[in-house]
């Protein structure tokens, strides 16, 4: 994700030097919803994994 960051970073700088200033706003936005999106997904995955391991570890201890 960070190599995505200064990817965009980059790129919002040389759209500033080349003076596409009506994008930027977009570009901005659309860097904010893709790391807000990246940020929710790693921690939905997590989420994820962490209760399917507790489902089955309920499921093992109630049968033994």
């Amino acid at each position: 994700m960070i190599i995505f960051g200064v990817i965009g970073i980059v790129l919002l700088l040389w759209f500033a030097l080349v003076g596409l200033w009506k994008l930027m706003p977009w570009l901005v936005l659309a860097v904010i919803v893709t790391s807000t999106i990246g940020l929710i997904m790693d921690h939905f995955i997590f989420f994820i994994v962490v209760v399917i391991a507790l489902i089955v570890m309920y499921a093992v201890g109630k049968k033994g």
